[in-house]
């Protein structure tokens, strides 16, 4: 999925006193000297790969608050922009609950607009995934209602709710005092992202197909695509 740059600036704003503590390593790079880039995109398994070629591969690992996905993405995705990488592949996740760590190492390329293009329209299309905490051993789950369905959403794990053509999808997280939103489906759509516990990303809740908003206490925010589809990757279903 093509990154939309501004949500991705708010992140690396918002993460930024992270970033002094935390040193991104080059396991391997092509040593290319290319212009920095805007984009930074999660290539699909079905993407040709003669049509992009590798930059380097980084690591990076945090401990504490800082192991998160996101923190760790984030950090990564700032060097490889700067070294002009416009998408990326998983290279390899470890997560040490003992030591409160997690490493995150991603392959990361270039590509052109056609290969760009290509890769959009192999991503799936006109779904809403919902993630609640990141780490599988945190000893919580949220709640929330989908189309006034309760759900439970245990930490590690993400909700997947198939759209539908014209259909109006409302979703609450801490019932009348807490945050509302709505979203409806007109024509195919990318992918949908969206936390309740916040993840780390900063940056206001709203999208561009939301038809409604309401906010109190409630926590729903929109996860930047590029990262979304890398988080339901390292993550698991939860329904």
């Amino acid at each position: 999925m093509r990154a939309r740059t501004l949500p991705l600036l708010i992140c690396l704003l918002a993460l930024a006193p992270f970033a002094g503590a935390q040193t991104v390593e080059v396991l391997k790079t092509a040593q290319q000297q290319l212009p920095p880039a805007t984009d930074f995109a999660f290539i699909e398994p079905k993407t040709d790969p003669a049509g992009y070629t590798f930059v380097s591969t980084y690591k990076v690992t945090g401990k504490g608050e800082s192991a998160r996905i996101t923190n760790l993405f984030l950090l990564i995705s700032e060097r490889a922009l700067q070294d002009g990488a416009t998408c990326f592949k998983l290279g390899s996740f470890e997560r040490n609950s003992a030591r409160e760590e997690a490493t995150l190492v991603l392959d990361t390329y270039y590509w052109n607009d056609s290969v760009r293009l290509e890769n959009f329209n192999n991503h799936e299309q006109d779904c809403i995934y919902i993630f609640g905490g990141e780490a599988p051993d945190e000893d919580n789950s949220m709640h929330f209602k989908i189309n006034n369905e309760k759900k439970t959403l245990k930490s590690g794990t993400w909700y997947r709710h198939q759209r539908k053509e014209g259909e109006e999808v409302k979703i609450n997280v801490g019932g009348i005092t807490g945050m509302t939103v709505w979203y409806t489906l007109h024509g195919h759509k990318p992918n949908l992202f969206l936390t309740l516990t916040g993840l780390g990303v900063g940056g206001a809740p709203a999208s561009s197909n939301v038809v409604g908003l309401s906010v109190n206490t409630g926590r729903i925010r929109q996860v930047p695509g590029d990262l979304g589809c890398l988080l339901v990757r390292l993550l698991k279903p939860g329904n």
